[in-house]
């Protein structure tokens, strides 16, 4: 892999990493997300106005279909994740929404996109699921087998899992609207959609009040987790104008271990040994994945 496009990854695992430690340490999450939407979508505005040469695919109907229906669910992921970190660990929900996420990825992309999984592929997605297991494991021994079974049925767990499958269909969806598509003008779509999409739900549950109190709070996090994200996805975009995405995919998974040892390191989450295995065994089982394809 080219050394500077591996470079731009794994500082962008990092950063997407870091800002769901923010995100997990925020006072009221929904409401930080609220916030944390809007930073990102001011800054990268003027990309999508600027006179760029990629900007004059514009947006045909098929991209502006796939953009609208993918900023909706990229907000129900946020929303979904929030509600997870309020829960559980930053250790548990990243590598469990991320990981389940990718598998879904590659099983919708057989089923709808009409892709051919191979038994590299096969045995690289079973380690996936099992690397997810470990990290639900308090403890090596007997007693402690059957725990992630049971910690599956958590409140954190089934919001991590559907924050999981929002990651799988809005992955496909970008896939056929990005075809066509100016990029800048279509991540604007997504970043203003996800914006006004999440407005929504937080006007249905009349919290507003939560989020001034939020930013008066939190205010400094919130514009760092903002621009970190914006970063980490445009590492990812010149990294994919170097690299194959065979090998940038699977690279920008180590995030799942970087959340691991943030949140021990640094949020003090228990049986970080453990799940540093599990997320490992998790982006190993990715990479398989990814190579095969």
């Amino acid at each position: 892999m080219n050394p500077l496009a591996l470079a731009l990854v794994v500082l962008s695992a990092l950063l997407h990493a870091a800002w769901n430690m923010l995100l997990k340490r925020a006072g009221d999450r929904v409401a930080f997300v609220w916030w944390y939407l809007l930073v990102p979508l001011i800054l990268f505005s003027p990309m999508a106005v600027l006179p760029l040469e990629a900007n004059k695919a514009g947006l045909p109907p098929a991209s502006l279909g796939c953009g609208l229906a993918s900023g909706v669910l990229q907000a129900l992921c946020l929303l979904a994740v929030a509600r997870a970190y309020q829960g559980g660990d930053l250790s548990v929900v990243y590598p469990l929404s991320r990981g389940v996420g990718q598998v879904l990825i590659v099983l919708l992309g057989v089923g709808l996109l009409k892709e051919r999984v191979s038994a590299l592929g096969g045995t690289g997605l079973a380690l996936v699921f099992f690397g997810v297991y470990v990290v639900f494991l308090p403890a090596l021994s007997g007693a402690a087998l059957l725990r992630p079974f049971a910690r599956l049925r958590e409140a954190s767990s089934l919001f991590a899992l559907g924050a999981g499958l929002t990651i799988a269909c809005y992955h496909v969806l970008d896939r056929v609207g990005m075809r066509q598509a100016s990029p800048y003008q279509y991540i604007l779509l997504l970043f203003a959609t996800d914006f006004v999409a999440y407005t929504g739900f937080l006007a249905i549950r009349r919290r507003w009040d939560a989020v001034w109190a939020e930013w008066r709070r939190n205010k400094l996090a919130i514009a760092v987790a903002g621009s970190l994200s914006l970063i980490s996805y445009l590492l990812v975009l010149h990294a994919l104008k170097m690299e194959r995405v065979a090998y940038v995919g699977p690279a920008r998974n180590l995030g799942i271990v970087f959340s691991v040892i943030l949140g021990a390191a640094l949020l003090r989450e228990k049986h970080g040994a453990i799940r540093v295995v599990g997320s490992a065994l998790i982006v190993v089982g990715l990479t398989l994945a990814a190579v095969a394809g």
